[in-house]
């Protein structure tokens, strides 16, 4: 599989975690419902059964940032083990979303019962720990058209449906979320995503977005060093969506 971020490649099975919780009563949200925000903070830990959620924090200026997108099988409310919640954080359905959760007392019972749901949990803070790692790297290192495509690859991974051609459909996203994500501004991100078009690396809509994964991939094996920089300035914007 291309990856729009290195991993280990000898990395242990994780445990499931949801082979350790029980069904729990289901919950649908529409899109752009608020989950938890930090004038309700989470309480429960929350399961994706359909859909998508959007995880962002709120910046002391009241700009939005986003952490990350999650799909089904996907869990999330772990602050709601601490004893003084995050108050900027913010979750919210990316479109018509189901969910189970379990009140935070139910889950710390069920971890004295069940050491390896305990051990999934932590596998799955890992793996985020590791993947908002790899994106500090890349701020570091990376101009925007490079953050860009490794958030791309990233999300055809966790989130797209392979086809018969080889490209990867997903939902669309905004211009305004990918910016948000890749640390840049919306008009920024339009021009990118215009010229990913023009190279044929990609197409989109409002309905979808188609992406060439390896032609992304052949982007990223570029020498940084030999590419074009890319401004972070803001640009004029031709379309706000993706």
């Amino acid at each position: 599989m291309v990856s729009g971020f290195a991993t280990p490649s000898h990395r242990l099975p994780h445990e499931d975690v949801l082979a350790h919780l029980p069904v729990s009563t289901k919950l649908e949200y529409a899109k752009g419902r608020s989950i938890y925000d930090g004038e309700c903070p989470s309480t429960c830990l929350y399961l994706i059964t359909e859909g998508k959620v959007m995880l962002s924090q709120i910046a002391e200026d009241g700009s939005e940032v986003v952490l990350g997108i999650l799909g089904p099988d996907e869990v999330f409310g772990q602050s709601a083990f601490l004893a003084v919640p995050p108050r900027n954080e913010k979750t919210s359905a990316l479109e018509k979303t189901t969910l189970m959760m379990w009140p935070i007392a139910t889950v710390e019972d069920l971890v004295t019962r069940r050491p390896r749901l305990a051990v999934a949990l932590l596998q799955i803070m890992a793996d985020r720990t590791a993947e908002f790692a790899r994106r500090i790297e890349s701020f570091s290192k990376d101009n925007v058209e490079r953050r860009l495509a490794r958030t791309l690859l990233s999300f055809s991974e966790r989130l797209g449906t392979p086809q018969p051609d080889g490209s990867v459909q997903m939902m669309p996203f905004t211009h305004g979320m990918l910016a948000r994500y890749v640390g840049t501004s919306r008009e920024v991100i339009t021009q990118n995503m215009n010229q990913f078009r023009q190279r044929g690396l990609l197409s989109y809509s409002r309905q979808r977005i188609a992406l060439h994964p390896h032609a992304l991939a052949r982007l990223l094996a570029v020498n940084p060093l030999s590419a074009s920089p890319k401004a972070d300035g803001p640009l004029e914007a031709n379309s706000a969506w993706l």
